[in-house]
């Protein structure tokens, strides 16, 4: 089935004239590396191995790629000393963070924390968003990942209004709608500040139809969430970050070392 499936994604690829696939074919060229049949499972994991979508995936990942990367870098290995080399700051900032855990369902739960972004917004929009690749193909190397998805558990109760980056917001969105082979299970929104409905007002134009269904709000005293994640969502609360009352207690500079020091 998958070497059926890969053969019919390639002869779909083909379909499409070469003015509207330049970029992937200059990944062809340039990386044929990450082009092999790995990366187009992703794509067609993603898309329930549907090869007409999986196809137009690939090819707004790397129109999207080149976009966020830019031509000297997107390129370049998915790597913290390849294309993510000069972004240590955005990464260390870990806006978006691996937990390192599963729900019941074997998706993976990746943490975000708007809280840890600058007030000032002093940093680099494109340089942030590279990071935020970075996490999600960290995520994809896991296999069941790739065929079940992931589960976003966001907490911006200590976030201040203008931690709100409505320019990134929209970038990472539009990453993740119809270019990054990611599946997005749900979205769970843990304890809204006060002026979450003005912000998700704004957000949720960039989400798309199908992400904002997925969309779950979480409000009320922090026992209470957690108890909504563990006893209807399968996300048990040693799997939540401390930050929010889990058992889990993230090292995410550790994490980034040990890439590091992997070649990661």
């Amino acid at each position: 089935l998958l070497k059926t499936k890969l053969g019919e994604l390639q002869e779909e690829l083909a379909k499409i004239p070469e003015s509207k696939k330049a970029q992937y074919l200059k990944a062809l060229k340039s990386c044929p590396d990450q082009c092999d049949e790995k990366f187009m499972l992703k794509h067609l994991r993603c898309e329930v191995f549907n090869v007409e979508p999986a196809a137009k995936r690939v090819i707004a990942y790397w129109e999207k790629r080149v976009e966020i990367f830019g031509d000297e870098k997107a390129f370049l290995t998915m790597t913290l000393s390849g294309a993510l080399k000069g972004d240590e700051r955005s990464l260390e900032i870990g806006f978006l963070r691996p937990t390192f855990q599963k729900d019941d369902a074997g998706r993976a739960i990746l943490y975000v924390e708007p809280s840890r972004l600058p007030m000032d917004k002093n940093y680099d929009r494109h340089s942030m968003v590279r990071a935020f690749w970075y996490y999600n193909h960290a995520a994809l190397e896991d296999e069941e990942v790739q065929k079940k998805g992931v589960v976003i558990v966001a907490y911006p109760k200590e976030a201040q209004k203008s931690q709100f980056d409505r320019k990134m917001t929209k970038m990472n969105m539009g990453s993740i709608r119809g270019c990054l082979p990611m599946r997005v299970a749900a979205i769970h929104i843990c304890h809204p500040p006060w002026f979450f409905e003005i912000i998700f007002a704004i957000a949720k134009i960039f989400l798309g139809e199908r992400l904002r269904k997925r969309v779950k709000v979480h409000t009320g005293s922090e026992e209470g969430v957690i108890d909504t994640l563990e006893k209807k969502f399968g996300i048990d609360r040693v799997k939540l970050p401390s930050q929010m009352g889990g058992g889990n207690d993230l090292d995410h500079m550790d994490w980034l070392e040990k890439r590091r020091s992997s070649g990661l």
